[in-house]
């Protein structure tokens, strides 16, 4: 990151979380900066980290609760053989690995021929196209075949040579879940940490991630809505939440209230993550992303070997003495 965008991202979360309050007196911000820095060399927070935790209203011992950029890296150090990473981070490799828990028809481009993909987008009427390696949403698309040439798609994307991709069916999650915001599938993430010791799973955190603003994507980091899931019972047990520090109550467009929801069918939920959480068990800290489905059942949307540590602790707590406690018994 060069000087430039670190400032000027300093001064956007600056903004966000304490300009917000109108204190945004010159020595202030600096005094904040300075902190900051303090937090870097101590605790390894970046500055995302600053600033969502609220480390600036927080003392050491706080600060020591919260898993940082530093501590997150020394987790994912300690749990995942970097050599199978690869069946997380692209994504017609994790398709193949975990086709009995897909829920879904895929087929990756560089496979397959222009009538089979064809068939494809013919039975399904509307379809997901993702980069393999895309990661946050960034690269999917979504495509109607009312409006869409098979054929000239097809071409358009062989002939992206920079890219390769993979074409997936639309899902139709659990209504229940399709009330909060019908244009996106919005999912659940449950992390986990696999003991291959002792052959256990544990349950790190779990919440929902709810689309917003019509977007087709429930990416938290665009635009999407988080919530902490209550891990013994599947309700949500704290407020909507966004990137920028916003709280929600209700969705924002279709008025339903967030905090209280159950959500469904969530025993059956966490034995389907344990699983899938044992398929590689090379790769043993993984973020699940899950949807229960319209007619019951579940589908794995996808695993990251490198799940946010910052969605799973803003707005609760911070679980660096869980993690701490669990990596002692992994090594």
């Amino acid at each position: 990151m060069t000087i430039k965008r670190f400032v000027d991202r300093f001064n956007q979360l600056y903004a966000t979380y304490i300009g917000k309050d109108g204190i945004c007196k010159p020595f202030v911000k600096l005094g904040c900066f300075i902190d900051y820095v303090s937090a870097f060399v101590c605790q390894g927070a970046s500055l995302n980290d600053y600033f969502a935790y609220g480390f600036f209203k927080l003392r050491p011992n706080g600060r020591r609760e919260y898993i940082t950029y530093r501590r997150y890296h020394r987790i994912m150090r300690v749990c995942n053989d970097p050599k199978d990473i690869k069946y997380f981070r692209d994504k017609s490799a994790f398709n193949n690995v975990f086709r009995n828990n897909l829920g879904r028809e895929s087929i990756n481009l560089d496979e397959t021929t222009q009538n089979a993909f064809n068939s494809f987008f013919a039975r399904h009427k509307e379809i997901f196209v993702k980069e393999v390696r895309g990661f946050r949403g960034n690269s999917v698309k979504l495509y109607s075949l009312a409006d869409t040439d098979p054929d000239e798609l097809f071409k358009a994307l062989k002939s992206d040579s920079g890219s390769h991709y993979v074409a997936e069916n639309r899902l139709h999650e659990h209504p229940a879940l399709a009330e909060f915001h019908p244009a996106s599938i919005n999912t659940l993430r449950l992390v986990t940490v696999y003991d291959d010791k002792k052959d256990e799973v544990h349950f790190m955190s779990a919440r929902i991630r709810i689309g917003n603003k019509g977007n087709f994507v429930d990416n938290f980091h665009f635009d999407g809505i988080g919530a902490n899931i209550d891990m013994e019972t599947g309700v949500i047990d704290s407020v909507g939440y966004n990137a920028q520090d916003k709280e929600f109550l209700f969705h924002p467009m279709t008025g339903k209230q967030i905090m209280g929801f159950q959500i469904p069918d969530w025993q059956e939920c966490k034995a389907f993550v344990e699983r899938c959480a044992r398929v590689v068990k090379t790769v043993r800290y993984v973020g699940w992303d899950v949807v229960p489905l319209e007619n019951g059942g579940f589908a794995l949307i996808e695993g990251n070997d490198n799940a946010d540590h910052d969605f799973q602790q803003m707005h609760y707590h911070g679980m660096w003495p869980e993690y701490k406690k669990l990596l002692k018994q992994l090594k």
